[in-house]
């Protein structure tokens, strides 16, 4: 089943200038109406996180609209406007795409301050952007840097990191523009509830010439190289260049890894093969799948020995998930090699109002 977040823009005809349309258009309810201006169309639908086409209707002015209630949280959303999929063109909160021009849109539908995604008058962290060369993947590429408030590059007591991965088409900012993982840990901080740490989101592929438009190639192959250039770079690149810009740990005690669908399948592959490494590590929806099937040969050394390596393995997904039933399968086999580890499920599809909450769960259990 094709999910949003698998959902990549295609060129599609010049439209109408969006003139007055407000979209979308967000009530003190939850209902949130959204509107495309498209008099030619045939038809246009909107597509949210659960996948499920939402049929839009057209009015005598040629503005298609779409109303709803939602529960407060933060939706992604495109239209599919004859078949061709685009964000919504008058609202300028977007996720991007890697490598596409065109991203997601996202609405944000305000909850109370006790959501810890909700911005509160609380003290904040801030955002970095680094740019480097990857002389193992062979390119230009960036990461992002959340750094908690006060951090204090002289503090004798080095922070701790977490590197948290994206999922696939997604590029270094996802966290931030839809998990809005600054805004969580400065609640979870304030709140003492999580310890002040620094976050790094790479880029998550090794093999980027996968996602070229028009010529990138997804094989067995090519996802191969992009988990085994992506862990080597991970480790030999990212993680030095971080403990030289920054004051972090330099010791498995002060590291943690995590990530969300492709980035929950790589840190589950870099964290379980590499114990000498991090100390805690967390599935967010893992796409275990693009690992080998052959889970004795995608962690060849992972016995019940790896119990008095790390102090956590935290797994979770939404029942609804189209992931779920390969996560549950790659449970059972954890529990026949006699890990220590906990998983959950919870309600939900593969989208970040579940990984939000699991960010929020996640990081108060790290570096205690």
């Amino acid at each position: 089943m094709i999910q949003q977040a698998d959902v990549v823009a295609q060129t599609i005809p010049a439209t109408p200038v969006q003139k007055n349309i407000q979209s979308p258009e967000v009530d003190k309810f939850g209902a949130v109406t959204f509107r495309f201006l498209a008099p030619n169309a045939k038809k246009v639908m909107l597509i949210m996180d659960d996948a499920k086409p939402r049929k839009m209707s057209i009015d005598t002015a040629g503005v298609w609209s779409y109303l709803e209630t939602f529960a407060p949280d933060v939706y992604r959303y495109s239209f599919v406007v004859d078949g061709n999929n685009m964000p919504d063109p008058n609202n300028p909160y977007i996720k991007p795409l890697f490598k596409r021009a065109l991203g997601q849109s996202l609405v944000h539908v305000p909850g109370p301050s006790t959501l810890s995604w909700e911005v509160n008058d609380v003290p904040h962290g801030v955002l970095s952007q680094h740019f480097f060369r990857s002389a193992i993947i062979g390119d230009q590429r960036d990461m992002r840097v959340y750094t908690p408030p006060g951090y204090d590059p002289k503090r004798p007591e080095p922070y701790p990191v977490l590197y948290l991965f994206h999922g696939i088409t997604d590029e270094t900012s996802a966290w931030v523009t839809a998990g809005r993982e600054n805004i969580i840990m400065d609640n979870l901080i304030a709140q003492g509830k999580a310890k002040p740490m620094i976050i790094v989101n790479t880029l998550g592929y090794g093999a980027p010439e996968m996602f070229d438009p028009g010529s990138g190639v997804r094989n067995k192959q090519s996802y191969e190289k992009n988990e085994r250039l992506f862990v080597a770079a991970t480790l030999k690149e990212v993680i030095p260049m971080v403990e030289g810009f920054y004051n972090v740990g330099k010791t498995k005690k002060y590291r943690a890894v995590a990530g969300l669908s492709m980035g929950g399948g790589q840190s589950l592959d870099i964290g379980l093969n590499h114990p000498d490494v991090f100390d805690y590590v967390g599935g967010f929806s893992p796409a275990v799948i693009l690992l080998d099937p052959d889970y004795a040969k995608a962690f060849p050394k992972l016995d019940e020995s790896i119990n008095q390596k790390l102090k956590l393995i935290w797994i979770a997904i939404g029942r609804d998930d189209y992931l779920t039933p390969s996560v549950r399968k790659y449970i059972e086999w954890l529990k026949t090699k006699n890990i220590s580890f906990e998983y959950k499920e919870s309600d939900g599809v593969h989208s970040y109002q579940v990984w939000r909450r699991y960010l929020s769960e996640f990081t108060p259990l790290l570096f205690k």
